[in-house]
């Protein structure tokens, strides 16, 4: 497996290879390694090519970024201004996000890897050489979903050059990234297959096209690189939709497209404290909340909205009512059992084994989460992604690879591109029952107008995904910030709250439509006066 190679890396190369904090444009020294000593082996070659997956979806990219959404909101740092939208050109999170640090270390990488040609194959040159690029092409393409005109840089520059470049035109990057992938890529990570998981295949390749094609609305690309994914025939839906994101579906999983692979105890990350309860055995930071507008969306276990129980005299109404109790919530009762396997809730058990190990005690004054202490909870934190079976010393040693495509993402994507061109919608509906019928959740969307299964199809896309890093994506393609990012949100009812329970109040958000895309960082227009501002920042 590609992590194993990744722990044995030497550590040297990864400081080297680190960029300054003083230049966000430029390469590292380039005689930082002594260069006629290297590039003159397989596995030098190899060294360098795995620690390139380092710049790919981390528990950082995956998991909080749904707090700059409708989803959540994250604790503290530069993540909640973004989310909220009181963030400007200074904001920190936006400045990590121009990733022309991990340009730099990639084209150095490459420009590498063409010094070695005479040492390793012509295919294992290509094969290799593709991995990188594919790297590239997707870090390029974060930027432009973020940023719109980018500076495009295929090679190692000097710090005088690095201040010279320019904003080139999205299509023109767009044009690069696309034909990079579809006529270089594509064709070139073929030649010498790798058995071992975690590595850029054609599938990752074919699937990640389809992802970028998705936000570019060319749909009828989508239903071509979906096709070839399911074709394949060697991916399927995973039996158990929480067990999906704990350590132990880590390997043989036939759901699991392209992930980041971790290896324990050298290669790990720190989901299991930055997500956990204070009263967990990790002793959690709980970085991360979600809000009521996720949590309303989850369906009743009928498979209907949960706000229209009542209306329909639905069975489960009464059910809920009898399990009330002083340390229980009902209204989490007989609902979608993707709500118990995403977010935790109020009084929220943690078993292992069938066996209570704590209570998320959000609402309760004997707890170490009790709100009035905790002020910063919501009364909902995210479950999903960690491991509820780990001990004291794994807080910070969390080894669950973090799933950046998975086969359902593919089929949702197909989903949205039949029904945005309104053909075929029976193969939508049946893609979408399919989501829901590993999910535990009645197959009861049928054929309808295009509007009403574009609502349908939403929905999915956001409990499927919630906290996958993806709905921020899903919207700013849909063009709803001005619908879901603006105005009021809340949190939990809690009696901490007030008696009456009402929600807790968790703070005003604001939208404006330049917000569409983030301003240019301030730090990097300062080191390149060439670089322009994005309409309405300054």
């Amino acid at each position: 497996m590609l992590h194993n190679k990744i722990v044995k890396i030497l550590f040297i190369i990864s400081l080297v290879l680190t960029s300054s904090c003083n230049d966000l444009l430029t390469t590292p020294p380039l005689d930082a390694i002594g260069d006629e000593q290297w590039w003159k082996t397989k596995e030098q070659v190899l060294m360098m090519v795995n620690d390139c997956y380092r710049e790919l979806y981390g528990p950082a990219e995956i998991t909080d970024r749904d707090c700059l959404t409708d989803n959540g909101k994250y604790r503290n740092g530069q993540i909640p201004a973004v989310g909220n939208g009181t963030h400007d050109t200074q904001n920190g999170f936006i400045k990590g996000c121009w990733e022309y640090a991990n340009i730099a270390k990639l084209n150095y990488v490459l420009e590498g890897i063409e010094k070695s040609k005479s040492y390793i194959s012509s295919d294992e040159y290509r094969q290799l050489s593709a991995q990188v690029r594919f790297i590239r092409a997707f870090v390029y393409y974060d930027m432009v979903f973020y940023f719109g005109d980018i500076p495009l840089i295929t090679k190692t520059l000097s710090v005088s050059e690095s201040r010279e470049t320019s904003r080139q035109p999205r299509a023109e990057v767009m044009a690069f990234i696309l034909n990079e992938l579809e006529e270089g890529v594509l064709k070139d990570i073929i030649v010498a297959p790798s058995k071992e998981s975690g590595r850029v295949n054609e599938d990752v390749v074919n699937a990640f096209l389809a992802r970028i094609y998705l936000h570019e609305k060319n749909y009828d690309k989508v239903l071509q690189y979906t096709k070839a994914i399911i074709e394949t025939n060697k991916y399927e839906l995973y039996s158990n939709y929480e067990a999906l994101f704990r350590p132990k579906s880590d390997g043989a999983n036939k759901e699991v497209i392209f992930e980041r692979q971790y290896s324990y105890p050298l290669y790990v990350h720190s989901v299991n404290r930055d997500l956990s309860p204070v009263s967990s055995v990790y002793g959690g930071w709980s970085q991360a909340h979600a809000l009521q507008n996720l949590v309303d969306d989850y369906e009743c276990i009928n498979g209907h909205s949960f706000s229209d129980c009542e209306g329909l005299n639905c069975e489960y109404v009464d059910k809920r009512k009898a399990l009330e109790a002083e340390k229980h919530r009902g209204e989490y009762d007989f609902r979608d059992p993707r709500l118990q396997a995403t977010i935790m809730y109020p009084f929220w058990e943690w078993k292992v084994g069938g066996v209570v190990k704590s209570v998320y005690g959000v609402d309760d004054p004997q707890s170490k989460d009790y709100v009035k202490t905790e002020t910063h909870m919501t009364g909902y934190l995210i479950t999903k992604w960690v491991d509820l079976e780990g001990t004291n010393p794994d807080r910070t040693k969390a080894h669950k690879n973090m799933t950046i495509i998975r086969y359902a993402d593919v089929l949702l994507m197909r989903a949205e591109a039949l029904i945005e061109k309104n053909k075929d919608l029976n193969e939508a509906v049946i893609l979408l029952n399919r989501i829901r019928e590993r999910a535990g959740m009645p197959q009861n969307i049928v054929i309808a107008d295009q509007s009403v299964l574009r609502e349908k199809m939403r929905h999915e896309r956001r409990i499927e995904l919630a906290f996958e890093g993806l709905r921020y994506y899903d919207m700013i393609r849909w063009k709803i910030g001005d619908k879901v990012r603006k105005g009021k949100v809340y949190g939990a009812r809690m009696k901490a709250v007030n008696e009456a329970m009402d929600h807790k109040f968790v703070e005003e958000r604001f939208w404006d439509d330049k917000m569409y895309l983030f301003p240019i960082p301030q730090a990097a227009i300062d080191l390149n006066p060439n670089l322009t501002q994005n309409n309405g920042w300054k």
